[in-house]
């Protein structure tokens, strides 16, 4: 067996394929679980729309790019928006008439109208081709909440869709503790995004997770596709990037494999000695 590993692996376009996780791939981070090593998910998504069957492959789940942080039962870290900003994001965001959602652990909370827009934008009419893990857009769907005052919910990130307006433009009339990034669930056209804390990075979840274990980063490895997983794929042992992904993304990483369509995680777990 290889030296004990902790690999943090990224969602969307890596482990799973619009929501949906290949069996192959639940069956490669069983098996190096098997073998003694720790096998996290890191996401962009909040964990209240990570399938509960999902997280259960795992060791841990780091969620909302780093502002969520769960290893076993124990939460380690879970940052969310100060009240003020979270108020004047929305009332931003409200007056350019913007589809968004504020990400929690929790829910997602939206407005009546953005829950209706939600719901047509992820209408899935036919089953998922493929087997797997996940249920694809339903976990987001059913994750939507419409609260009384949308102003007052707490929430680690936010995302949009059907902006008039550049995402960076939006960061920038909330305020300059806001960073803007392409929506790594939609990433389709320019209009969708994702708003976050600057203070908040997967590589802060990589390292909180490693001092909590009492491991070195060296014995570290982290596997993704999107600009969000820039951070964790510079901060660990070994980046591994998804075939496809931009340059910056490549750059960061020492291979790249395929994506879950042809089963990438074990094509990497392979590569690396864990199965």
């Amino acid at each position: 067996m290889a030296d004990r590993r902790c690999v943090f692996i990224d969602f969307d376009g890596t482990f799973a394929d619009q929501g949906v996780a290949p069996l192959e791939h639940a069956e490669a981070v069983a098996r190096a679980r098997a073998n003694g090593h720790l096998i996290l998910l890191s996401t962009g998504r909040p964990a209240s729309i990570v399938a509960p069957e999902v997280a259960a492959l795992f060791d841990g789940v780091i969620s909302s790019a780093g502002g969520h942080v769960r290893v076993g039962d124990e939460v380690l870290h879970d940052e969310r928006f100060p009240a003020a900003l979270g108020r004047r994001a929305a009332e931003v965001l409200e007056r350019h008439d913007v589809a968004f959602a504020l990400e929690a652990p929790e829910a997602l909370w939206c407005s009546s109208s953005a829950s209706r827009r939600i719901r047509a934008r992820m209408a899935d009419p036919a089953p998922h081709a493929a087997a797997g893990i996940g249920n694809g857009p339903r976990d987001i769907v059913d994750a939507v909440r419409v609260p009384e005052d949308l102003g007052a919910c707490s929430f680690a990130k936010i995302s949009l869709w059907e902006s008039r307006v550049p995402v960076e433009q939006l960061a920038a009339e909330i305020g300059p503790e806001i960073g803007a990034l392409p929506n790594s669930i939609t990433s389709e056209d320019t209009s969708s995004g994702e708003l976050h804390l600057l203070t908040v990075d997967k590589a802060d979840g990589l390292r909180r997770t490693v001092e909590h274990l009492g491991l070195d980063l060296a014995a570290t490895v982290a596997i993704g596709d999107g600009l969000n997983d820039l951070g964790m794929l510079r901060a660990a042992g070994t980046g591994i990037s998804i075939a496809g992904a931009r340059d910056e993304v490549r750059d960061a990483a020492l291979f790249e494999v395929p994506g879950p369509s042809e089963h990438g995680i074990v094509t990497a777990f392979e590569r690396l000695g864990l199965l």
